[in-house]
């Protein structure tokens, strides 16, 4: 999104319409999902007839063989899909970008091009695979963007892409954007309720007189608008993801009423006893998930059948020695 947006003659960025998670519609030719709504990972539009949909792979299995289903994925968005910031919804063309990260981009390159050779798949857009990767310098961190193969249609991006872009990290995260549009570990997410947002919640509560735990009153809506204000996206349209999604607070909620850190005080609402927790915070959910989890599925085995052989369940991880 930062590229596509950059203007590289005068060296700074131009506004274009992106969006994270973004839905759009393919048609009812699609070879992979006719008919059906995709939610791709980035896209962007650069100009009123040429667009981008890219899909970010965090990580690759080791097995190549597993790599189908990510390249199907891709396959999906060689359509004319419609959901785009024109009055039709309709672009002239886009390109498609697979995002891998530089230690497998090779492979990938060839594994997609192998299944074209093979007739598994076959693309008739520009696809174009493009590795990345952190460099940190002394001074400032950079993702780095290098592609390995495939063209995308702007020739001036092309060539960047081509030589390699190290993109500024703080150009990236400068908004803090927590949340994008895959639900986040529950530890992950209890983390940033109680450090970034709880906390400002209890500086503008009652305080409390013994300076141990305040009480705050909040609610489902009110925590997932603040999330989506601050750390996620707030939807533009009836196209646009809300992110984070109303269900991952209210279950977010629920366990730490589970945990006996908040309580219900109505339908969609809550009394959470905010305290300062002294220990890595993801740690101190983590375990709590992992309990909770623990509780429940011997539970749930105990009513499905007392006669059936007993779950086997991980051991709990070890204490922390720091």
């Amino acid at each position: 999104m930062n590229q596509v947006g950059w203007d590289e003659g005068n060296r700074t960025p131009r506004k274009v319409p992106f969006e994270v998670g973004r839905r759009l519609t393919t048609s009812r030719k699609n070879r992979v999902s006719p008919a059906t709504d995709v939610t791709p990972d980035c896209v962007v539009q650069g100009d009123p007839k040429l667009g981008a949909v890219a899909e970010a792979k965090l990580g690759l299995p080791q097995d190549i063989e597993h790599w189908d289903e990510d390249v199907r994925q891709l396959e999906k968005y060689d359509d004319d899909l419609t959901g785009w910031w024109t009055k039709d919804e309709k672009i002239e063309k886009h390109d498609i970008i697979a995002l891998v990260p530089s230690s497998r981009s090779v492979r990938f390159c060839d594994v997609v091009a192998a299944g074209v050779k093979e007739k598994k798949w076959s693309f008739h857009r520009k696809l174009a695979v493009v590795g990345f990767h952190k460099q940190t310098g002394a001074e400032k961190t950079f993702l780095t963007l290098k592609k390995e193969c495939g063209d995308v249609s702007d020739p001036n991006l092309n060539e960047r892409l081509r030589i390699s872009v190290p993109i500024d990290i703080l150009h990236l995260i400068r908004d803090d954007r927590k949340f994008l549009d895959h639900r986040p570990p529950l530890p992950l997410i209890l983390q940033i309720l109680w450090s970034d947002l709880f906390v400002k919640y209890a500086a503008e509560a009652e305080p409390d007189p013994e300076g141990r735990v305040t009480q705050i009153t909040i609610s489902v809506a009110k925590v997932t608008e603040d999330l989506q204000t601050y750390y996620g996206y707030k939807s533009a349209g009836p196209r646009s993801p809300e992110i984070p999604k109303a269900g991952w607070i209210g279950e977010a909620l629920d366990a730490l009423t589970e945990f006996g850190l908040a309580q219900k005080s109505g339908k969609g609402n809550y009394l959470v006893g905010y305290r300062k927790i002294r220990r890595d915070i993801v740690e101190f959910f983590g375990r709590r998930c992992f309990r909770n989890e623990r509780k429940k599925q011997k539970a749930a085995a105990k009513n499905k059948n007392q006669g059936t052989l007993p779950l086997a369940f991980p051991a709990e991880p070890p204490q922390a020695t720091s």
